[in-house]
């Protein structure tokens, strides 16, 4: 299995958003996009923190950040 990051997206005054997505294949070749994020509220003091995937179908054809597909499918040529 081969885990890829193809973009990384900070946001917030304190850095507090982060999102990461990456390629995942597996050693049978099923490809799919994970999510993961760590989106820390400052004045309420609150953590969400998850993961989450995606078919590389879903992911390009849903309502996910555009630079994230973007980098997406420039990694897929």
């Amino acid at each position: 299995m081969s885990r890829t990051q193809f973009f990384k997206r900070v946001k917030g005054h304190v850095s507090q958003y982060e999102d990461w997505y990456y390629l995942v294949e597996e050693d049978d070749g099923k490809k799919y996009v994970e999510h993961e994020w760590d989106h820390v509220t400052v004045n309420g003091l609150s953590q969400n923190v998850g993961t989450k995937r995606y078919t590389v179908e879903e992911f390009l054809g849903g309502d996910h950040f555009t630079g994230a597909q973007v980098a997406l499918q420039k990694l897929l040529g």
